[in-house]
């Protein structure tokens, strides 16, 4: 990712769920994408058509902090190979993720992924709304 990609990646984040319902600015989402952080590698997938912010190491494996695919790039197997591409980036044991527990869309992408629900984790981002730990063992 380069940095002038930051401003138009989270203010299509912003504009739609789990970020819009979960009340994230762009300007906060923006911050979070340009922010030092050298375990966190942060992509872009396709043509500003999503992004992909990896945390490398992390328990035993990767954790996919955020996936977006914006609509209308949905559908087309972009999600499904930044996945795979994360998955393929080390011989760690794990990949993991987190879910919004409404977000039933994005729950069921992660399940035909590979992805297993391993626990919820009660108001983690906002108080009433559960995130869902999920974990894909290679």
């Amino acid at each position: 990712m380069q940095p002038e990609d930051a401003a138009p990646l989270a203010t299509a984040c912003a504009a739609i769920d789990p970020w819009k319902c979960l009340g994230y600015q762009a300007a906060i989402l923006e911050a979070y994408l340009r922010r030092d952080d050298p375990a966190l590698h942060r992509f872009v997938i396709g043509d500003l058509d999503g992004l992909l912010a990896l945390r490398r190491p992390w328990l035993r494996g990767a954790f996919i902090e955020m996936l977006a695919v914006f609509p209308g790039r949905q559908g087309q197997g972009l999600g499904r190979g930044a996945v795979q591409w994360a998955a393929a980036q080390d011989q760690s044991a794990n990949l993991w993720a987190t879910v919004s527990a409404f977000n039933a869309e994005a729950r069921h992408f992660y399940q035909t992924v590979g992805f297993v629900e391993v626990a919820p984790l009660r108001d983690l981002v906002v108080t009433g709304q559960d995130e869902v730990l999920l974990r894909l063992r290679k």
